[in-house]
């Protein structure tokens, strides 16, 4: 079963608890990381750590887990979430940005912004933890190296090993 681990700031909590109603309803397993009330002088750094944290402690347990994080200013979270190492956190306008975000970069944290409507938002967060990422040498071979840096702080470019029917052949 998915894990959703879910967190809100002043500005998106009404609409975080509505998507933590909605994902346990559709059979996920949530988190709640907070606010555990409505706090107009909270700040989103903590709950952005708290998601991609969880997140990641999870995904390192090889439990199927993601991070939503409802806030005031989505690239604000982006920001924050993405200081988790193992987090690639992205916001999204559509069901379908939600979906290529996991596609391409294999992104785990989905970042809304509070004033979303509800019906829009859950259709992003469930394209999202139910998308899977691209199944290709390209593909693999990016998030490589974006870890590469995240850890090491440099491209070395990792040698991703392809076998010969792997390799693209142009005859012109």
């Amino acid at each position: 079963m998915t894990r959703i681990h879910i967190a809100a700031d002043h500005g998106g909590y009404q609409l975080g608890r509505a998507l933590e109603q909605r994902a346990g309803a559709a059979g996920f397993d949530v988190v709640w990381h907070g606010a555990d009330a409505l706090d107009p002088g909270d700040d989103y750094p903590v709950f952005a750590i708290r998601v991609g944290a969880a997140m990641v402690a999870d995904q390192d347990a090889g439990i199927d887990a993601f991070g939503v994080l409802v806030v005031d200013e989505a690239v604000a979270g982006v920001v924050a979430a993405n200081k988790v190492n193992g987090a690639r956190a992205v916001t999204t306008t559509s069901p379908r940005a939600a979906m290529s975000a996991r596609a391409v970069v294999d992104a785990n944290v989905l970042v809304v912004e509070g004033i979303a409507f509800e019906e829009s938002a859950w259709l992003s967060v469930h394209a999202f933890v139910t998308s899977p990422m691209e199944q290709t040498v390209e593909r693999g071979r990016q998030i490589l190296q974006i870890e590469e840096y995240e850890n090491a702080g440099t491209i070395e470019g990792w040698a991703v090993q392809l076998e010969p029917d792997q390799i693209h052949r142009s005859y012109e």
